[in-house]
């Protein structure tokens, strides 16, 4: 290799942008395999400065010199080192990635390594790696790589990460291993026989429903696990299974059939249920499955038989879903019955309907119901207007008779509900085509009404089926809307009542129509229905075409342009079946004098009639760049869809409006760029040329700094600008901030001098010297002899931003700096920069530099105390030790804690826990629960337990509530139950927020072998009403979400701890209706009133709490309760009547007939609460209140 090809490749690079210059290295890298003088240029260009390192490391994408890349893990340069770690799994063979990662391990970045050879499936070094880790006895990272191991190695060494799994680990096994996963999962909850600790539970709660998306097997015996121990179903995991496995879920929820099912569970699988499955799920809850409307169009015609079956079977759980099933029904008796159900259920208080129910009834029933509103509904009998709409259900002489009176009504409102409800009718009913006839001469005897009242005629008219009509209405029709158009009265909202009729009658007669549709369109002056393209079909539309063209002629010629754009945007698409009206739009769009109609026009013809855009879209920009209109060329281009290129007469306008310069040049670049990009790259240096201050326009200025390089050049050196943006008088620093490695180094040396010479100013504002000295930082190939003079600089602002800045120099340039700072008043602030500056720097030097570190100051002290811990050593777990002996602040110590979370499995860091939670400062005992415990093994689970107990046995309650708070989720095992133990301790605790969070502790750290010790915890807080009230208010739940154990200690509180104090009769009556089932619960409840319990809290209490026992229950649980002898006790019957009888389920004759015998009770607490629930008026058939 020669000096002069060398330096020609210099010259190559140095005159390009970063991208050639990168491709044009990763070309010499492909020829350096097999060439010996491409090899010498790449050797020679590795012992250039820092840039040509890089430059030389980039050939490495196609050279692959494992050796090379594996030298530049050590380069001086953070932006080398970066790209090595980056090509190591692609450049690198086994042993070289093995020791790359090993590299990495020490610096504390062998994660993002992890990763990238994850994605090469470069398993193998992943596997040498774990092997080396568990030879050395290296724990701390060790479970987090094995699941990125191969098959064989994570079988290899799961056991031993399952010893102290991290939460890392358990992520990335689901992530790359849900089947191990699941096993390991399984395997832990068969280990138990009820419930699995709070670990496992953990764990179960996150991954079920992954775990049942990627391995549905083992997610459904995991879930049979759980549902058969009484352990509520994970929401997320039962869907998925739904949708990949429906029968096999439903067959599994069968054989447990308390658990709560979740809403619309089977609404997407309904078609792939049998008929013994859809019969279950309709018999347990037919809500799960959606509409009965949605179900019926999914499943086939036998099983619309079985659906049908199995609702009126179960009517009485869920009487008003299946609506539309009532048709299906044959037998009369049965149908009957169901019918009669469903009313009762869906009525609400005052016993009426809605219509939206009703109409969807079969015809006869509906006609009962319409009746019955009408004429036995008490509560409509003041409401004329809500018991008129009623009618609309009935045959039409009957409904004439019934509103004959309101059809003469005074009043229009009146007569309008009337007429609106008549001319419904025939649209409810359209195989009564007799009735058309008699609706539209009743619309024709009233063409005089007022407008409302016309507006309500031509609605109800326009609701009709398109099938109703038929060619000879078109007479009538027409008159009809004769009449309107004639109506001075005619409001915007009634003509588009007029033109919906006209579109819904247009198909029987398209010539009659299309003539029509032109009539309203001439007459009204524009368009009522903004999408009449999609209410007409393609035969609709070519008979209207000549009407359509006309009326555009027209408005073209009158120079009604918005008008002619609502009606082609109305059509839509079906425009092009309109031949001719596209030469109408080309014609407005080039005669306006209206820009932005002319973008609208152009927009439409763009989006409908592409080809006539391109050809006519060269003669529109002419003219509009006649008539100076750059925003719309602008605004037209940013309205073309992404996905098809811009037209290149667009383009090259957009170029013209840019070159410009004038106010909308800047969004026309942008355009460009993001639009097409080849010829904004291709424009920027005429644009530069022709005027230089262009530079200021942010999207070429950044395009410069990604893209072009090559023409930065002139603009580095902060000289005076002129030109448009400039007035010429100041020099100009381009406000770059990151990204400098793609500049040439000359290029950053020359940034470099502009921003020093800058600083120097002393006239100089502060803000803008402190940016300027953080860019000096960011310059990775520029000298940082200004910035560390910096340091010592008299303006504190710049000495302070100096010293926080100058740990990012790219080649740790500021390092001697930083520790020289140490030394004086300035570290403070030079200490944190000493981080980053360490990053990717051996431990051993790091720790060499840190031991001459003064520790005098807490600050410095705190940052070095954290700096040696997070080096992977044993000399730095020694100086951490010696560090422990000293005499430290309080704080420091606090960061010494936390350094020594890597060694949690070393004998001496226990000795400086232990030290920290006997000591007197109570921060830094609580500061042990910080502590990860994600990554124990079982016996260090139970040192920290031990420890953590001590902490909830201090003095001080902010050092115990803060644990407290967290103690739910701390994932500790506690095999021991030290830690448990200590939390119920705190139940007695005067402060409410302790009380709180110690039962939430109990709640989701116990499990069943706990119930003997809650039971004695729970006791001792009886006497402490106030403590007692705060601990249930966390601990009870409805049943439904509770678990085993939670559950079994509520019942422990109904059943034997709140027994013996008839004070605590409330909270045993709340207590019981969680624990309980309904009927243990009416059997409770009688027992305390036989004992005298039920007082007059005690009774609300029972009153409230039946409102959380299932809908199903309620009649079981009163008729329960009505056979008590106590009065207290029936009297919670009539609160289980009410709520049994409310919207949604409805007044049905066994559930009247137990009100009145409720209301005939000799008790007076009975009788008087059962006299004031009122059904509807019309279902009493006798007096009440004697």
């Amino acid at each position: 290799m020669s000096d002069s090809r060398l330096s020609a490749l210099r010259s190559e690079l140095s005159s390009t942008f970063h991208d050639a210059r990168v491709r044009q290295m990763v070309a010499l890298g492909r020829r350096a395999r097999t060439d010996p003088e491409a090899q010498g240029l790449l050797d020679a260009l590795a012992r250039g400065d820092a840039s040509e390192r890089r430059l030389a490391l980039a050939a490495q994408f196609t050279r692959r010199d494992g050796g090379a890349v594996l030298r530049a893990l050590s380069d001086e340069s953070f932006r080398v080192r970066t790209l090595a770690f980056e090509l190591v799994s692609l450049a690198c063979d086994d042993v070289q990635a093995l020791e790359a990662l090993r590299m990495a391990h020490g610096m504390r970045r062998e994660q993002s390594l992890l990763r990238e050879l994850v994605k090469r499936r470069r398993h193998a070094v992943i596997d040498a790696y774990l092997d080396g880790l568990a030879e050395h006895g290296d724990a701390a990272t060790f479970a987090d790589a094995v699941p990125l191991a191969s098959a064989e190695g994570l079988r290899r060494h799961l056991a031993r990460a399952l010893e102290r799994p991290s939460h890392r680990f358990w992520e990335r096994l689901a992530r790359y291993a849900p089947a191990v996963l699941g096993e390991v999962l399984i395997e832990q909850v068969r280990a138990v026989t009820g419930e699995a600790d709070r670990v496992t539970r953990y764990l179960v709660d996150r991954h079920l429903a992954r775990l049942a998306e990627q391995v549905p097997d083992t997610a459904e015996t995991l879930l049979a696990l759980m549902l058969a121990r009484g352990i509520p179903a994970d929401v997320g995991a039962l869907r998925w299974l739904v949708r990949v496995r429906p029968a096999r879920t439903v067959a599994l929820l069968r054989q447990h059939p308390g658990v709560a099912l979740p809403h619309l569970l089977f609404e997407k699988a309904v078609g792939l249920l049998d008929a013994e499955a859809l019969t279950w799920v309709i018999q347990r809850d037919p809500t799960v499955l959606g509409s009965a409307k949605d179900v019926l169009e999914q499943v086939t015609e036998p099983l619309r038989r079985t659906l049908t079956e199995a609702w009126s079977a179960a009517v009485d759980a869920s009487p008003g879903w299946g609506t539309e099933l009532i048709a299906q029904l044959q037998d009369p008796a049965v149908r009957e019955h169901v019918f009669q159900r469903w009313s009762a259920a869906v009525r609400n208080r005052d016993g009426v309907i809605s219509l939206s129910h009703l109409e969807r009834l079969p015809v006869d029933l509906r006609e009962r119901e319409a009746r019955r509103h009408l004429h036995e509904v008490v509560a409509l009998g003041t409401r004329a207007e809500a018991r008129f709409v009623y009618a609309r259900l009935l045959p039409w002489e009957e409904a004439l008779g019934e509103l004959r009176g309101a059809l003469g009504h005074p009043d229009a409102g009146m007569r309008g509900v009337a007429l609106g409800s008549l001319l419904a009718l025939p649209g409810l009913r359209p195989e009564e085509t007799a009735w058309v006839a008699p609706a539209l001469a009743l619309v024709l005897a009233r063409k005089n009404e007022q407008d409302p009242v016309r507006g309500t005629m031509l609605q109800a008219l326009a609701e009709w089926p398109r099938r109703m009509w038929r060619a000879e209405h078109t007479e009538s029709l027409g008159r009809i809307l004769r009449d309107a158009l004639d109506a001075a009265d005619l409001s915007q909202m009634t003509a588009q009542a007029a033109e919906r009729l006209l579109v819904r009658a247009f198909g029987v007669d398209p010539t009659w129509g299309a003539a029509w549709l032109g009539t309203l369109l001439k007459e009204r002056g524009s368009l009522q229905d903004a999408r009449l393209g999609l209410r007409l079909n393609d035969e609709e539309v070519r008979r209207a075409a000549p009407q359509l063209l006309s009326l555009a002629k027209v408005w073209a010629e009158r120079e009604r342009g918005w008008n002619l754009l609502q009606l082609a945007q109305s059509l839509g698409t079906r425009a092009a079946l309109v031949p001719g009206l596209s030469e109408w739009l080309v014609s407005v769009r080039d005669l306006t004098p209206n820009p932005w109609l002319t973008v609208e026009l152009s927009h439409w013809l763009s989006k409908e009639d592409r080809p006539r855009f391109e050809a006519t879209l060269a003669g529109a920009l002419r003219r509009w760049r006649d008539r100076g209109w750059d925003d719309e060329v602008v605004a037209l281009a940013q309205r073309e869809p992404r996905d098809v290129p811009l037209h290149r007469e667009l383009v090259a306008e957009l170029e013209r409006v840019a070159l410009r310069l004038g106010k909308p040049s800047a969004n026309a670049l942008w355009l460009l760029r993001s639009r097409a990009c080849a010829d904004f790259d291709r424009m920027l240096p005429t644009l530069l040329k022709r005027d230089e201050s262009a530079i200021a326009i942010p999207v070429v200025r950044d395009y410069l700094h990604r893209r072009r390089q090559d023409l930065l050049g002139p603009f580095l050196a902060a000289p005076v600008i002129t030109g448009q943006f400039a007035t010429g008088a100041t020099h100009w620093i381009l406000p770059f901030d990151s990204g400098f490695f793609r500049w040439t180094a000359e290029q950053n040396r020359m940034y470099s001098r502009a921003l020093s010479k800058l600083c120097e100013d002393p006239e100089r504002d502060t803000p803008t010297l402190l940016l300027a000295v953080t860019r000096l930082a960011a310059l990775d190939w520029a000298p940082m002899d200004a910035l560390q003079a910096m340091a010592d600089d008299k303006r504190p602002a710049v000495q302070e931003r100096a010293l926080r800045v100058l740990a990012r120099c790219d080649q740790g340039q500021g390092v001697p700096t930083l520790l020289k700072c140490l030394e004086d008043g300035r570290a403070r602030i030079a200490i944190y920069g000493l981080r980053r500056a360490f990053n990717g720097m051996p431990p051993a030097r790091v720790l060499a530099l840190l031991a001459d570190v003064p520790l005098s100051k807490v600050t410095v002290a705190k940052e070095v105390v954290r700096l040696v811990g997070e080096l992977r050593s044993e000399a730095a777990y020694a100086r951490l030790l010696e560090l422990d002996a000293l005499p430290l602040h309080r704080d420091v110590r606090i960061a010494l804690l936390r350094a020594l979370w890597d060694h949690l499995d070393r004998e001496p860091t226990w000795a400086v826990f232990e030290h920290a939670v006997t000591g007197e400062d109570a921060i830094m005992a609580s500061r042990v629960g910080d502590i990860p415990a994600d990554r124990l093994t079982e016996a260090l689970d139970a040192r920290l337990c031990a420890l953590l107990a001590k902490v909830l046995a201090r003095p001080e309650p902010d050092a115990r509530i803060t644990l407290l708070q967290r103690a739910a989720w701390l994932q500790v095992k506690d095999r021991e139950r030290v830690f448990l133990s200590a939390c119920g301790a705190r139940l007695v605790s005067p402060f409410n927020d302790e009380v709180r969070a110690a039962m939430e502790a109990l709640v989701y750290r116990s499990d069943e072998h706990d119930l003997p010790l809650m039971a004695r915890m729970l006791e001792a807080v009886v006497e402490d009403r106030r403590a007692l009230t705060v601990a249930l208010e966390s601990l009870l739940q409805p049943r439904e979400r509770l678990r085993p154990v939670p559950l079994s200690m509520v019942r422990l509180l109904a059943e034997e701890v709140l027994t013996k104090d008839p004070r605590l009769a409330t909270l045993r009556v709340r207590c019981a209706v969680s624990a309980l089932e309904p009927g243990e619960f009416a059997s409770h409840l009688n027992a305390m009133g036989q004992a005298g319990w039920l007082h007059a809290d005690a009774l609300m209490a029972a009153q409230v709490a039946v409102a959380q026992l299932p809908l199903e229950s309620l009649r079981a649980v009163g008729a329960r309760l009505r056979t008590s002898s106590i009065p207290e006790v029936r009297r919670v019957a009539v609160q289980c009547l009410v709520l049994d009888a409310r919207e949604g389920r409805g007044w049905t004759p066994e559930r009247l007939e137990t009100l009145a015998a409720l209301q005939r009770d000799e008790s007076p607490l009975v009788s008087g609460a059962a006299q004031f629930v009122f059904p509807p008026r019309e279902l009493v058939k006798t007096p009440r209140g004697v």
